[in-house]
Protein backbone atom coordinates (compact mmCIF):
# COMPACT_ATOMS: atom_id res chain seq x y z
CA UNK A 1 0.00 0.00 0.00
CA UNK A 2 1.24 3.50 -0.86
CA UNK A 3 0.66 4.74 2.73
CA UNK A 4 3.36 2.34 3.97
CA UNK A 5 5.94 3.69 1.52
CA UNK A 6 8.05 6.70 2.50
CA UNK A 7 8.23 9.87 0.42
CA UNK A 8 11.51 11.20 -0.92
CA UNK A 9 11.37 14.99 -1.04
CA UNK A 10 14.42 16.95 -2.17
CA UNK A 11 14.51 20.73 -1.75
CA UNK A 12 18.22 21.44 -1.44
CA UNK A 13 21.23 19.51 -2.69
CA UNK A 14 20.76 15.89 -1.63
CA UNK A 15 22.35 12.52 -2.32
CA UNK A 16 19.93 9.66 -1.69
CA UNK A 17 19.79 5.91 -2.05
CA UNK A 18 17.49 4.03 -4.34
CA UNK A 19 14.56 2.13 -2.94
CA UNK A 20 10.78 1.87 -2.87
CA UNK A 21 8.95 5.14 -2.36
CA UNK A 22 5.42 6.49 -2.53
CA UNK A 23 6.35 9.92 -3.93
CA UNK A 24 9.64 11.25 -5.25
CA UNK A 25 9.51 15.05 -5.44
CA UNK A 26 12.59 17.01 -6.50
CA UNK A 27 12.62 20.80 -6.27
CA UNK A 28 16.38 21.20 -5.81
CA UNK A 29 19.43 19.19 -6.92
CA UNK A 30 19.13 15.48 -6.29
CA UNK A 31 21.25 12.43 -6.99
CA UNK A 32 19.84 8.96 -6.37
CA UNK A 33 22.14 5.94 -6.45
CA UNK A 34 20.33 2.68 -7.14
CA UNK A 35 17.03 1.55 -8.62
CA UNK A 36 13.89 3.53 -7.82
CA UNK A 37 10.37 2.09 -7.53
CA UNK A 38 7.75 4.76 -6.85
CA UNK A 39 4.11 5.69 -7.32
CA UNK A 40 4.82 9.21 -8.61
CA UNK A 41 7.95 11.00 -9.74
CA UNK A 42 7.99 14.80 -10.04
CA UNK A 43 11.05 16.82 -10.95
CA UNK A 44 11.02 20.61 -11.04
CA UNK A 45 14.75 20.89 -10.38
CA UNK A 46 17.70 18.70 -11.38
CA UNK A 47 17.65 14.95 -10.81
CA UNK A 48 20.12 12.22 -11.68
CA UNK A 49 19.24 8.57 -11.08
CA UNK A 50 22.02 5.98 -11.32
CA UNK A 51 19.81 2.98 -11.89
CA UNK A 52 16.46 1.83 -13.25
CA UNK A 53 13.12 3.51 -12.59
CA UNK A 54 9.67 1.97 -12.21
CA UNK A 55 6.53 3.93 -11.37
CA UNK A 56 2.95 4.84 -12.10
CA UNK A 57 3.50 8.40 -13.29
CA UNK A 58 6.31 10.85 -13.94
CA UNK A 59 6.24 14.58 -14.59
CA UNK A 60 9.47 16.34 -15.60
CA UNK A 61 9.47 20.12 -15.50
CA UNK A 62 13.19 20.49 -14.84
CA UNK A 63 16.08 18.26 -15.92
CA UNK A 64 16.16 14.53 -15.24
CA UNK A 65 18.60 11.83 -16.28
CA UNK A 66 18.28 8.06 -15.81
CA UNK A 67 21.32 5.84 -16.39
CA UNK A 68 19.28 2.63 -16.73
CA UNK A 69 15.85 1.68 -18.04
CA UNK A 70 12.57 3.41 -17.19
CA UNK A 71 9.16 1.72 -16.96
CA UNK A 72 6.25 4.09 -16.27
CA UNK A 73 2.51 4.24 -16.87
CA UNK A 74 2.29 7.91 -17.81
CA UNK A 75 5.07 10.37 -18.62
CA UNK A 76 4.81 14.13 -19.11
CA UNK A 77 7.95 16.01 -20.14
CA UNK A 78 7.93 19.79 -20.10
CA UNK A 79 11.65 20.14 -19.35
CA UNK A 80 14.38 17.70 -20.35
CA UNK A 81 14.54 13.94 -19.86
CA UNK A 82 17.53 11.77 -20.78
CA UNK A 83 17.35 7.97 -20.53
CA UNK A 84 20.44 5.87 -21.21
CA UNK A 85 18.48 2.62 -21.55
CA UNK A 86 15.01 1.69 -22.80
CA UNK A 87 11.84 3.62 -21.99
CA UNK A 88 8.45 1.86 -21.75
CA UNK A 89 5.10 3.44 -20.90
CA UNK A 90 1.37 3.52 -21.53
CA UNK A 91 1.04 7.21 -22.40
CA UNK A 92 3.77 9.75 -23.09
CA UNK A 93 3.57 13.47 -23.82
CA UNK A 94 6.67 15.43 -24.79
CA UNK A 95 6.36 19.20 -24.73
CA UNK A 96 10.02 19.67 -23.85
CA UNK A 97 12.97 17.48 -24.85
CA UNK A 98 13.37 13.72 -24.47
CA UNK A 99 16.41 11.69 -25.51
CA UNK A 100 16.49 7.90 -25.24
CA UNK A 101 19.62 5.92 -26.08
CA UNK A 102 17.68 2.66 -26.20
CA UNK A 103 14.19 2.01 -27.58
CA UNK A 104 10.73 3.42 -26.85
CA UNK A 105 7.75 1.13 -26.27
CA UNK A 106 4.25 2.27 -25.36
CA UNK A 107 0.64 2.71 -26.38
CA UNK A 108 0.33 6.44 -27.07
CA UNK A 109 2.99 9.03 -27.91
CA UNK A 110 2.34 12.76 -28.35
CA UNK A 111 5.26 14.95 -29.38
CA UNK A 112 4.95 18.73 -29.21
CA UNK A 113 8.61 19.40 -28.44
CA UNK A 114 11.61 17.25 -29.39
CA UNK A 115 11.97 13.47 -29.18
CA UNK A 116 15.08 11.50 -30.07
CA UNK A 117 15.65 7.77 -29.71
CA UNK A 118 18.64 5.79 -30.92
CA UNK A 119 16.65 2.58 -31.25
CA UNK A 120 13.09 1.76 -32.31
CA UNK A 121 9.82 3.44 -31.33
CA UNK A 122 6.80 1.12 -30.97
CA UNK A 123 3.32 2.42 -30.15
CA UNK A 124 -0.36 2.05 -30.95
CA UNK A 125 -0.71 5.76 -31.75
CA UNK A 126 2.12 8.16 -32.61
CA UNK A 127 1.19 11.83 -32.99
CA UNK A 128 3.81 14.51 -33.64
CA UNK A 129 3.63 18.27 -34.05
CA UNK A 130 7.22 18.80 -32.98
CA UNK A 131 10.58 17.37 -34.05
CA UNK A 132 11.61 13.73 -33.77
CA UNK A 133 14.50 11.47 -34.71
CA UNK A 134 14.10 7.69 -34.59
CA UNK A 135 17.32 5.81 -35.25
CA UNK A 136 15.51 2.56 -36.04
CA UNK A 137 11.90 1.64 -36.86
CA UNK A 138 8.97 3.90 -36.03
CA UNK A 139 6.08 1.47 -35.87
CA UNK A 140 2.50 2.30 -34.84
CA UNK A 141 -1.01 1.37 -35.80
CA UNK A 142 -1.71 5.04 -36.51
CA UNK A 143 0.97 7.63 -37.29
CA UNK A 144 0.04 11.31 -37.64
CA UNK A 145 2.81 13.82 -38.28
CA UNK A 146 2.38 17.56 -38.74
CA UNK A 147 5.74 18.95 -39.81
CA UNK A 148 6.68 21.97 -37.72
CA UNK A 149 10.37 21.03 -37.93
CA UNK A 150 12.60 18.51 -39.65
CA UNK A 151 11.87 14.88 -38.67
CA UNK A 152 13.81 11.68 -39.31
CA UNK A 153 13.34 7.93 -39.03
CA UNK A 154 15.22 4.96 -40.46
CA UNK A 155 11.96 3.16 -41.26
CA UNK A 156 8.25 3.75 -40.70
CA UNK A 157 5.50 1.16 -40.56
CA UNK A 158 1.81 1.25 -39.68
CA UNK A 159 -1.75 0.65 -40.79
CA UNK A 160 -2.48 4.36 -41.27
CA UNK A 161 0.28 6.87 -41.95
CA UNK A 162 -0.38 10.57 -42.52
CA UNK A 163 2.30 13.24 -42.91
CA UNK A 164 1.36 16.87 -43.52
CA UNK A 165 3.15 20.18 -43.42
CA UNK A 166 2.27 22.08 -40.27
CA UNK A 167 0.56 25.42 -40.62
CA UNK A 168 2.06 28.78 -39.69
CA UNK A 169 2.08 29.14 -35.91
CA UNK A 170 4.16 30.33 -32.99
CA UNK A 171 5.30 26.71 -32.45
CA UNK A 172 6.28 26.49 -36.11
CA UNK A 173 8.44 29.62 -35.94
CA UNK A 174 9.97 28.62 -32.59
CA UNK A 175 10.98 25.12 -33.71
CA UNK A 176 12.37 26.42 -36.99
CA UNK A 177 14.49 28.92 -35.05
CA UNK A 178 15.71 26.23 -32.63
CA UNK A 179 16.47 23.45 -35.12
CA UNK A 180 17.19 25.62 -38.18
CA UNK A 181 16.06 22.99 -40.69
CA UNK A 182 13.40 22.55 -43.33
CA UNK A 183 10.00 21.09 -42.59
CA UNK A 184 10.85 17.73 -44.18
CA UNK A 185 10.42 14.12 -43.08
CA UNK A 186 13.47 12.08 -44.09
CA UNK A 187 13.08 8.28 -44.05
CA UNK A 188 14.50 5.31 -45.93
CA UNK A 189 11.40 3.10 -46.11
CA UNK A 190 7.70 3.61 -45.39
CA UNK A 191 5.30 0.65 -45.32
CA UNK A 192 1.60 0.76 -44.49
CA UNK A 193 -1.96 0.15 -45.63
CA UNK A 194 -3.25 3.69 -46.13
CA UNK A 195 -0.53 6.31 -46.68
CA UNK A 196 -0.73 10.05 -47.29
CA UNK A 197 2.52 12.03 -47.50
CA UNK A 198 3.54 15.65 -47.83
CA UNK A 199 7.08 17.08 -47.78
CA UNK A 200 8.63 13.65 -47.38
CA UNK A 201 11.96 12.42 -48.75
CA UNK A 202 12.05 8.61 -48.97
CA UNK A 203 13.75 5.84 -50.90
CA UNK A 204 10.82 3.40 -50.89
CA UNK A 205 7.11 3.76 -50.07
CA UNK A 206 4.98 0.60 -50.04
CA UNK A 207 1.26 0.50 -49.35
CA UNK A 208 -2.23 -0.53 -50.26
CA UNK A 209 -3.56 2.97 -50.94
CA UNK A 210 -0.84 5.58 -51.46
CA UNK A 211 -1.34 9.29 -52.05
CA UNK A 212 1.71 11.49 -52.55
CA UNK A 213 0.88 15.10 -51.75
CA UNK A 214 3.04 18.20 -52.40
CA UNK A 215 6.73 18.59 -51.64
CA UNK A 216 7.80 14.93 -51.81
CA UNK A 217 10.87 13.32 -53.36
CA UNK A 218 10.57 9.52 -53.53
CA UNK A 219 12.62 7.03 -55.50
CA UNK A 220 10.14 4.12 -55.60
CA UNK A 221 6.43 3.78 -54.79
CA UNK A 222 4.78 0.35 -54.70
CA UNK A 223 1.00 0.24 -54.34
CA UNK A 224 -1.50 -2.61 -54.55
CA UNK A 225 -4.66 -0.54 -55.04
CA UNK A 226 -4.94 3.27 -55.36
CA UNK A 227 -2.08 5.60 -56.25
CA UNK A 228 -2.26 9.38 -56.56
CA UNK A 229 0.55 11.83 -57.24
CA UNK A 230 0.60 15.59 -56.73
CA UNK A 231 2.25 17.42 -59.66
CA UNK A 232 4.46 19.27 -57.16
CA UNK A 233 6.15 16.00 -56.11
CA UNK A 234 8.73 13.73 -57.73
CA UNK A 235 8.45 9.94 -57.89
CA UNK A 236 11.13 8.27 -59.98
CA UNK A 237 9.32 4.94 -60.29
CA UNK A 238 5.86 3.57 -59.50
CA UNK A 239 5.12 -0.15 -59.46
CA UNK A 240 1.67 -1.68 -59.21
CA UNK A 241 1.88 -4.77 -57.06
Amino acid sequence: MSENKPDLVIHGSVNASGGTYNKVDVQGFGKIKGDVDCETLHCAGHLGIAGNVRGASAKVEGNSSISGNAELETIEVYGQLDVDGDLSFTKMRVDGSTKVRGSLTGEEVKVRGMLKTTGDCEAEVFSAKGAFTVGGLLNAGRIEVYLHAGCEAKEMGGEYIEVRKGGSSTLNKLLKHIFNNAFILSVDTIEGDDIYLEYTHAKVVRGKNVEIGPGCEIELVESSEEFRLDPDSQVKQHVKR
